[in-house]
């Protein structure tokens, strides 16, 4: 007759040697932990605790300040302390957390500083919460759109005059422009709308600069393609990281936030009935207009097809 204590044993010993037996075929150990991967932009995790930051973007005037969640989630009954740190890619800008920390889960207000001298740019802010107990550590990147501030030279903003009304372009007609004086050297942001009459189309908005010689370059950086979308300019290229399809008779903001120094800029779209949209970030601006001090114009060109027009109104600076 069997003992107890014998079928415990043999039990044992049957479940050890299936253990063993995993480990020997799938070269993996069993272990308590688990990793746990966040869901979706703005999240990450560990076998102690997830991090997400909302929102995703943040638009921030020069001189101002923005605010981003931070909520940090315990997994497998974690309790202990994670702290919270970040740092920008543009050194002009400060982060700060309130409270710095979280026990278990919780959430902490990520504030963003700016001051009016910051550029306008799009920086990336990279949101690390570590528990230094164990090692554990998760990281969240977001990103905070900085647009120039405002301030007043001779009674007007920044020395600039945009001239009010409309720009339309036929098919065939050339470059319809309208000029702007600006003493800006930093950056800027501009905001304007754009009806295309038929699509699919080709037509291109963009700005006019002089370069180191002095010559009157124009550029076009947002395109309404023939294959039906809206693309932004990248270098020599148009492309669209994000698909914005367009359609005849349809009125589309836009917002572009450029940094003349770094020769790059930002741009988004929101179309109707929609909520703003990146069509890219960080964008490298055109080479016939790189070493540009400042812009003195912009345009619209449509190159097709037959009697397509293109209407662009309300072109503010800010």
């Amino acid at each position: 007759m069997i003992s107890a204590s014998s079928v415990f044993t043999l039990t044992v010993f049957a479940l050890t040697v299936f253990a063993l037996t995993i480990i020997a075929t799938t070269g993996c150990t069993i272990s308590p932990r688990r990793l746990v991967s966040g869901s979706g932009p703005g999240s990450s995790g560990n076998s102690e605790f997830t991090l997400s930051v909302t929102p995703s973007s943040l638009i921030i005037t020069a001189g101002n300040t923005g605010s981003y969640t931070v909520t940090v989630t315990a997994v497998n009954g974690f309790s202990g302390t994670v702290s919270l740190s970040a740092t920008a890619s543009n050194s002009n800008v400060v982060a700060s957390f309130d409270p710095p920390s979280v026990n278990g889960s919780g959430t902490s207000t990520l504030t963003i500083t700016t001051s009016n001298s910051t550029p306008a740019t799009t920086s990336t802010i990279s949101v690390t919460g570590a528990d230094s107990t164990s090692g554990q550590s998760s990281s969240v990147s977001v990103t905070a759109v900085i647009q120039a501030g405002v301030s007043t030279q001779a009674g007007s903003p920044m020395g600039e005059t945009v001239p009010a009304g409309c720009v339309n372009a036929v098919a065939g007609s050339g470059v319809q422009s309208s000029a702007f004086t600006s003493s800006r050297s930093t950056g800027f942001s501009a905001t304007f709308t754009a009806t295309p009459s038929s699509a699919p189309m080709e037509a291109i908005i963009g700005f006019s600069a002089r370069n180191p010689a002095g010559q009157s370059a124009f550029a076009g950086l947002v395109l309404f393609s023939p294959s039906g979308d809206i693309q932004a300019r990248d270098g020599d290229t148009f492309s669209a990281s994000t698909k914005v399809p367009f359609a005849a008779g349809e009125t589309y903001h836009f917002r572009l936030v450029e940094n003349l120094p770094a020769v790059t800029y930002t741009i988004f779209v929101t179309p109707p009935g929609g909520t703003e949209r990146l069509l890219g970030a960080n964008l490298q601006v055109p080479a016939e207009q790189r070493g540009a001090a400042s812009l003195h114009g912009w345009g619209v060109l449509v190159s097709g097809p037959d009697s397509a027009e293109l209407n662009v109104c309300n072109f503010a600076l800010h």
